[in-house]
């Protein structure tokens, strides 16, 4: 939501009840497309997520990902946190509608991380596909990764820190999180653990040769989060 000569004080208190999200405004067609344009940087999630228990209010979601979008002043927003804002929309707005819809927190969590999943499959699998051709598949995970970690991941948003890396064991550290102080700032510390969820879809697809130790104290709102990538043991 754009605040046209919005007070502080008024957008301090939208702030703070999240749930009543940001008042209608009356679209012309420069605002209305603007909010197509938004929603279409959603569309390629959302279409991944489903409900074995019925139909997922998909508009609905959509559209409190534009009001949140808009409100976060998203399209001024540096490359690296408009992928940021996008994964944090897209949690924040389905876990508030699949809430409202009286499903299980846990649950929730696990379709909106399925979701995330399915949204770089295809561009996932060919990376593992070379890893697993390769003579050290855990050496080459880290040469696909890394570069993914420190786009993403940038020392401004995560005082990222590479403690160790070679062929056994890569290891990071981050001293700070976006996205748990995006979930602090809307009141739902619980969507914090959704987000870790996110980052540990690589790990998850590659579990047969890759395992991970993960200290995870953001969810519990303490200040650091580490990786620890190690080649998996014969099982």
């Amino acid at each position: 939501m754009i605040f046209w000569g919005t007070s502080w004080q008024t957008k301090k208190f939208f702030q703070s009840k999240p749930d009543r999200l940001f008042p209608e405004i009356i679209m012309d067609e420069e605002t209305q497309a603007s909010a197509d344009t938004t929603g279409q940087r959603v569309d390629p999630i959302l279409k991944h997520l489903e409900s074995a228990d019925g139909e997922i209010d998909k508009v609905l979601i959509r559209k409190k990902f534009i009001d949140l979008w808009q409100y976060e002043e998203g399209d001024k927003l540096d490359d690296e946190e408009k992928y940021l804002t996008t994964v944090a929309a897209f949690i924040y707005s389905a876990h508030n509608v699949l809430d409202e819809a009286n499903i299980r927190i846990d649950k929730a969590r696990a379709m909106i991380v399925a979701a995330l999943t399915a949204w770089k499959k295809t561009e996932r699998d060919k990376m593992i596909a070379a890893e697993k051709a390769s003579e050290n598949p855990f050496q080459t995970f880290i040469e696909n990764h890394q570069p993914q970690v420190d786009e993403v991941h940038t020392w401004k948003y995560f005082l990222l820190e590479h403690k160790k890396v070679d062929e056994k064991n890569w290891a990071y550290k981050m001293k700070r999180c976006w996205f748990s102080q995006f979930f602090i700032r809307f009141g739902r510390t619980d969507y914090i653990e959704t987000a870790c969820g996110f980052d540990k879809i690589p790990w998850e697809a590659r579990k047969d040769y890759v395992d991970l130790k993960l200290s995870n104290l953001f969810a519990q709102l303490g200040s650091i989060c580490q990786f620890d990538y190690r080649p998996a043991k014969d099982k």
